[in-house]
């Protein structure tokens, strides 16, 4: 069956078939193709790729075109199966229509964590957390895949980040003060993430839009960890970055019990670790500093980068 789908140069034409009619049919062929049975095909309303729940089994995941994040999910997805004490989505099957691939995976049970976290209490948040970086720490101890799109030379990756990254923010609107401070900031901290690290595998969007949240007893407890289309190869640290800037961003509590339950001891959870953190977040992928300020409080842009450390990183011993 040909469906003429959108031939797409860039991001933007990308955008601008996005929510096109054709979709609805790509997905039915999808499950004609794999013969799989359905009462209903729901498209999600955002997100970068484009997906569809077959009923409360399935998810279909056609990817964008100008990524290589297909090939990079298929393969974290194989590696992560079984390897966590939380669900990690299963292939059904893989595929491609028109040069567009696509994945079917297994529907996780539960509810994303970003549409009920406000109404979940500090109690469960601590327990949510704990159980999340005791899983990252399963996913970080086992020998990573070697397949080519995860062998992310970790230092190149980092040289080019410090090389973008006063660029990256003045996009994101940071301040004049944080655009002149930032390449001697890294350059003072640069050689605290050291090159003999062992490269771990990396999850690289641990976010509450991607963790699935399941009740029990009127409890939230964590269910399950999904999209692996940013997963690379580097070091552990830089998985506690997408947690740290939007879970438990200025949560003094919520980080000290994270970092514990991970592995860290009491000792270790100085200023040298706080300020590994920050240069991580400055040169992560997605790196937003105005954002992360604007989330503490709206004054925090005029903060100096290592008053933005101290608001967004709070463990620090006393």
């Amino acid at each position: 069956m040909t469906l003429q789908l959108p031939e797409i140069r860039d991001r933007s034409d990308y955008q601008k078939h996005f929510h096109a009619a054709i979709w609805q049919a790509v997905a039915v062929e999808i499950c004609t193709r794999h013969r799989i049975a359905y009462q209903q095909l729901q498209r999600a309303a955002m997100g970068e790729n484009i997906i569809f729940f077959v009923d409360q089994k399935y998810v279909i995941k056609i990817f964008a075109p100008f990524r290589s994040s297909y090939q990079r999910e298929k393969t974290s997805l194989h590696f992560a199966t079984n390897k966590t004490d939380i669900e990690t989505p299963e292939i059904a099957y893989a595929g491609e229509i028109e040069g567009w691939s696509y994945l079917v995976l297994t529907q996780l049970s539960g509810i994303p964590a970003k549409e009920v976290w406000p109404t979940v209490t500090q109690r469960q948040r601590i327990a949510i957390v704990r159980k999340l970086a005791v899983a990252l720490k399963q996913l970080h101890s086992y020998s990573p895949p070697q397949e080519q799109l995860l062998e992310l030379n970790w230092q190149q990756f980092l040289e080019k980040q410090v090389a973008e990254s006063v660029e990256r923010q003045r996009s994101c609107g940071a301040s004049s003060q944080w655009l002149e401070r930032l390449p001697a900031y890294i350059a003072e901290r640069i050689n605290l993430l050291s090159a003999s690290q062992q490269p771990v595998f990396l999850h690289g969007d641990v976010h509450l839009g991607n963790l699935m949240l399941l009740q029990q007893k009127g409890k939230w407890e964590l269910q399950g960890l999904f999209d692996f289309g940013d997963s690379l190869l580097g070091f552990h640290e830089y998985d506690f970055v997408p947690p740290g800037v939007i879970m438990i961003q200025g949560e003094r509590e919520l980080q000290r019990e994270f970092f514990l339950a991970y592995g860290y001891r009491q000792p270790q959870l100085d200023e040298a670790f706080r300020d590994r953190l920050m240069l991580l977040t400055i040169l992560y992928e997605c790196s937003d500093l105005r954002k992360y300020a604007m989330r503490l409080h709206p004054e925090a842009v005029n903060y100096s980068l290592d008053e933005l450390a101290a608001a967004i990183w709070v463990f620090v011993n006393d």
